[in-house]
């Protein structure tokens, strides 16, 4: 899958949605974006390699947040990378015991400190056409899940006789798996119920 430019909040503050088979993992950003295979650029502020070169992990810091790239293994491409470098990496996004993790395919020294600078602000004209187009911004993994819980029942309380999933998910600004998440917790708790396929009611 194609590498998405990204800043690293936009990874760390998404939702990990967690995939069976052959089809791939991702994270849902705050912005709506779907990212597998992400491209970052940042400074390294931490090295570690185990004494038996089998794992290997750096840190990287964007300035909107910092994102660990980890090898298993190998300590390759993490071996000539050094503290205080500037990298342009390309990774699979991983998560593991809540941490959102970047597996290195590429990583690439940049030593002319004006390509981080143009990165950011491509990054920064990227979010803004993002949120001018009015794309759904979702309820960030560190916030209360209630409250995209109970925006969701208020939404099936205002149709008395009952809305069809599609028009909640028009109604609530919130990506689809997670809103379609919260209305099957409404459905086996009892709280709503399905009078017919696709259209939701409040009991």
């Amino acid at each position: 899958m194609t590498a998405k430019k990204i800043r690293i909040a936009d990874l760390t503050n998404g939702r990990w949605v967690k995939n069976e088979g052959l089809e791939p993992s991702f994270i849902v950003t705050p912005a709506g974006e779907q990212v597998s295979r992400a491209r970052i650029m940042g400074t390294v502020v931490s090295k570690f390699v185990s004494e038996d070169e089998n794992f290997a992990s750096i840190t990287i810091d964007d300035s909107t947040d910092t994102i660990r790239a980890k090898t298993f293994k190998t300590v390759k491409p993490l071996d000539v990378i050094q503290i205080g470098e500037i990298v342009d990496m390309i990774g699979k996004v991983r998560e593991y015991n809540a941490e959102i993790y970047i597996i290195p395919e590429i990583v690439r020294k940049i030593t002319d400190p004006n390509l981080e600078l143009l990165r950011r602000l491509e990054l920064l004209a990227k979010h803004r056409k993002l949120q001018e187009s009015g794309a759904p911004q979702i309820v960030s993994a560190k916030e209360d899940r209630a409250a995209l819980k109970k925006k969701v029942t208020e939404v099936i309380e205002s149709e008395k006789a009952g809305i069809s999933y599609s028009k909640i998910l028009e109604m609530v600004q919130a990506p689809e798996t997670q809103i379609e998440s919260v209305v099957n917790e409404l459905l086996e708790e009892g709280i709503c119920y399905e009078p017919t396929p696709g259209k939701i009611r409040k009991i």
